[in-house]
């Protein structure tokens, strides 16, 4: 076999066109799972965005709500009476401290209660004498 009919059988072998394909495939390949490791990592962060997206949402939206509490006439009022204000015609009561309050002298023990039996008790509960 001449060297021409050589190149010319190796151009009509499937294993030739079989090594072709797989060399070309395998750098294809390669940066094919390199997309996909990228594609996995930006699906993760955009799941974990999404999340902090909603969590600031909410805190957005509670923000509003203490801004529109502060600007209303109950939070007003609210201040006033933290601060000891009044209405007119009302009077303020601050109960002083504990340690302001004097002690409790004079007292008298209570008498102990007195053992009775169950059937005096009945009679008490019923007739209402002892």
């Amino acid at each position: 076999m001449s060297s021409d009919q050589k190149l010319r059988a190796l151009w009509k072998s499937p294993r030739f066109w079989l090594l072709v394909l797989v060399i070309f495939a395998i750098p294809l390949l390669a940066d094919f799972n390199a997309r996909l490791g990228y594609i996995r990592q930006m699906t993760t962060e955009a799941v974990t965005l999404l999340g902090k997206i909603d969590q600031e949402k909410a805190h957005h939206q509670a923000l509003l709500s203490l801004r529109d509490y502060a600007q209303s006439n109950e939070f007003v009022e609210h201040w006033a009476r933290q601060a000891g204000m009044a209405r007119t015609g009302e009077t303020v009561i601050k109960p002083s401290p504990l340690s302001a309050a004097p002690s409790i002298t004079n007292t008298t023990p209570l008498p102990p209660p007195a053992i009775s039996d169950p059937a005096t008790e009945w009679v008490v509960l019923f007739l209402g004498t002892h």
